[in-house]
């Protein structure tokens, strides 16, 4: 077919690609790497334009040789604006209408089609399936296309900055250390709120001065730490609230992170990314993982209140499907347990999310039963349960 061809792998390519911006650069960004255009023509509204130019500094980041085209639709909800803004199209060209509303996406494809567009020069990304589909019927699985997607750049695709690398060096806490405290905290759960209030008065932490004319020996409460007191003499102001951090439910974080590397080895991985919406507001992720196309996004606490494990839950379900859409996975790593008349609280808090979260990768919810398991607190280490949840 003229303005298409097939690469070696017998994946197909083309030599325009037509994309539909929306709310989520992700699908469209995918869909160009998985198709290879020489020319991409990107329609968008003013609603959408801030959208446009992240996924444009992607793209041409990835190729720099890539020619972009672009063309403002007024009203994105105006059939005839958009089927006009079809009127004229590259010989040969290829649309991918997974994004823009459903007004564009329905209009756009009846003005292709209008414009002698075929069934095989239409697309969109099937989320639910990690598969790119033609009209055709013809499928591309992402998994078998190299679309290895670093966690910046999908940061950078909408428009988040990313503040800050956690720094582990000095006097940092180990993984050593995390492990230490998950052995004892999983069998002792309420020595997790004793080490949150370490060192605080009201809620806020103590000044380094005041921490050092009295400083905690951890031994007290923790055995085999690799320093013995909060704060050591010549620790200064960094590195004592670095501790206060870690010992305060930043453990978790960290060796649920050393779990992950250890399942998903040769996969990117990051805890504590510090992240600035375009808007100002910040977030922090917990822990990030890619493997492929598809994020996944863990929120660790120690709480173990019904109440805020679920208001973790949500806000780490909502984190990751504005990072990824369907394509991402989201998860709650928590000390949850007991129960009332109505259940076990873990059970009603997976029946609440799978009622209310309509997406086919309903967030996973880890108690703390599952981290026992996961450390072998009651027998051998087993981490099948998040080795599953990683690959799905």
């Amino acid at each position: 077919m003229k303005g298409v061809h097939l690469m070696v792998d017998r994946f197909p390519t083309v030599d325009h690609l037509l994309l539909l911006v929306g709310s989520n650069p992700l699908p469209n960004y995918l869909a160009a790497l998985v198709l290879d255009p020489r020319v991409i023509h990107l329609f968008y509204s003013p609603e959408t334009e801030s959208v446009k130019d992240s996924l444009s500094k992607g793209l041409k980041k990835r190729q720099e040789k890539l020619i972009l085209e672009e063309v403002c639709i007024r009203e994105a909800t105006n059939a005839a604006q958009v089927r006009a803004a079809f009127a004229s199209l590259p010989q040969g060209a290829h649309l991918h209408y997974t994004g823009g509303t459903k007004i564009m996406a329905a209009h756009a494809r009846m003005a292709f089609k209008d414009a002698g567009g075929r069934d095989d020069q239409a697309s969109y990304l099937d989320e639910r399936k990690g598969v790119l589909r033609f009209d055709t019927g013809y499928e591309i699985d992402l998994t078998k296309r190299a679309v290895d997607m670093p966690i910046d750049d999908i940061l950078q695709l909408h428009g988040i900055e990313r503040l800050s690398k956690r720094d582990n060096a000095g006097q940092s806490p180990t993984d050593a250390d995390a492990g230490i405290i998950a052995a004892k905290v999983l069998i002792e759960p309420d020595r997790a709120e004793e080490l949150r209030g370490l060192n605080r008065e009201d809620g806020r932490l103590l000044s380094i001065s005041k921490a050092k004319a009295k400083p905690v020996e951890l031994s007290g409460l923790v055995e085999g730490l690799s320093v013995l007191h909060l704060p050591e003499a010549d620790w200064n102001r960094d590195t004592y609230e670095n501790w206060c951090k870690f010992l305060g439910g930043v453990w978790l974080e960290q060796w649920c992170g050393g779990l992950v590397k250890n399942i998903a080895a040769g996969s990117e991985i990051a805890l504590g990314v510090d992240c600035r919406m375009p808007g100002g507001r910040q977030f922090e992720i917990d822990v990030a993982v890619v493997r492929g196309h598809r994020l996944y996004v863990i929120s660790c606490t120690t709480d173990a209140t019904m109440k805020l494990c679920k208001s973790k839950l949500f806000e780490v379900a909502m984190r990751a499907r504005q990072l990824g859409g369907d394509l991402a996975r989201s998860a709650l790593v928590c000390l949850l347990h007991g129960g009332d008349p109505k259940g076990l609280y873990i059970d009603q808090l997976r029946k609440d999310v799978a009622d209310i979260w309509n997406a086919p990768n309903t967030p996973q919810v880890f108690g703390l039963g599952d981290l026992r398991e996961w450390a072998g607190t009651d027998g051998r280490p087993n981490t099948k349960s998040l080795q599953r949840w990683l690959d799905s």
